[in-house]
Order: structure tokens, then sequence, then C-alpha cells
């Protein structure tokens, strides 16, 4: 006697959906390059965002290949940069430009120059330390 074993129907909310969508399509993706002469331990904190020309911030999602406070990541410098990548909550509709800043309080803050808005939202910008 062989016994059958059925999957649920499970059905998703149209709501949750388009949540969904909108959520997965409004992510800002920002590579970085730091520059450095030698092996560097560094990390960002959560408390890094893109600061809009609207005055609205966008706050990190997501760090890669750099460590989140209070980790650190030890990198190896690749003609003379080390590269990371974030990601930001959805810019507004309204953003023309915006910058990062790593809004901590010590010394050796990441920020950057103005990033002018593109329609794919995936940017690459040099980071500086203040």
């Amino acid at each position: 006697m062989s016994t059958v074993i059925a999957k649920p129907q499970v059905e998703i909310d149209e709501a949750i959906k388009k949540l969904v969508k909108r959520q997965t399509e409004r992510c800002v993706i920002v590579h970085c390059r730091f520059f450095s002469k030698e092996l560097s331990a560094i990390r960002i904190w959560p408390s890094t965002f893109l600061i809009q020309d609207t005055g609205k911030k966008s706050k990190l999602i997501e760090p890669f290949n750099i460590a989140l406070m209070p980790h650190w990541t030890q990198h190896f410098v690749v003609n003379d940069f080390v590269r990371f990548t974030l990601v930001f909550e959805g810019l507004s509709k309204l953003c023309k430009s915006f910058y990062l800043l790593e809004d901590i309080p010590e010394s050796y803050a990441f920020y950057s120059g103005k990033i002018l808005r593109n329609r794919t939202d995936v940017y690459y910008t040099e980071v500086f330390v203040d």
C-alpha cells in the first residue's frame, strides 16, 4: 500500500506580494572603494545613511565585504583600494542626488561626495574618512 502526500495549496495575499516587490525594487546598491596603501581593518556602523537632496535619509540594510560594528574586517589592499558594497533603503521619487554619511560618535567616519541619481539605483563611488 502506498501513501501519497500532497503539498498544501498556499496563497500569498496580493498586498504582501506588492509590498515585497516594492521593497525589492526600491533598494539602492552602492559599490564603495576606499583608498589605502596598507592592510586595513575596517567596519561600517549601522548608523550609515544616504542623505538625499530632499533631506530624507535612507537606512543601511545590508553590508557586503565589510563587517558591521562592533566587528572588524581585515582587508588586503588591491591596487591601492579596499572595496565593499552597501545596500540601502530606496530613495524617494523626488531625489536627484545624495551622499553617503556614516554618522558615528568617533573619528574616521566614512563619507562620499555628491552622487547623482540614475535610473538603476546602482552606484560606484569612492568613500573617504574624516
